[in-house]
């Protein structure tokens, strides 16, 4: 129950832009390793640095190699992806991706 509610503020959150209380707003900046499109969302692996790391935002055409901006609003730990029948290990909840 406490999983789906958390959820459902994540879904909610991502899809009306609004940044979320607690987040720390950090804004991270890398390589697109991987992308793919699903459910209306683009999940984009970043390369920042040292840290490589999964994150979810409203579609967005991206490629391999791209540079990406995106700002902290809520990490997921264990989130699964039904339409990707996907669970990421820890995913983070962005109001956008923009490609640099």
């Amino acid at each position: 129950m406490i999983a789906k509610l958390v959820r459902l503020v994540a879904v909610a959150t991502l899809a009306l832009g609004i940044s979320s209380a607690w987040a720390a707003g950090i804004v991270h900046e890398g390589k697109v390793l991987d992308t793919m499109n699903a459910g209306g969302y683009t999940y984009v692996q970043i390369k920042q640095a040292d840290k490589t790391f999964w994150a979810a935002g409203p579609q967005v055409e991206l490629t391999k190699g791209d540079v990406v901006v995106v700002q902290e609003q809520m990490w997921m730990n264990d989130f699964t992806s039904k339409t990707l029948n996907r669970t990421f290990d820890e995913l983070l909840f962005v109001g956008r991706i923009d490609k640099k």
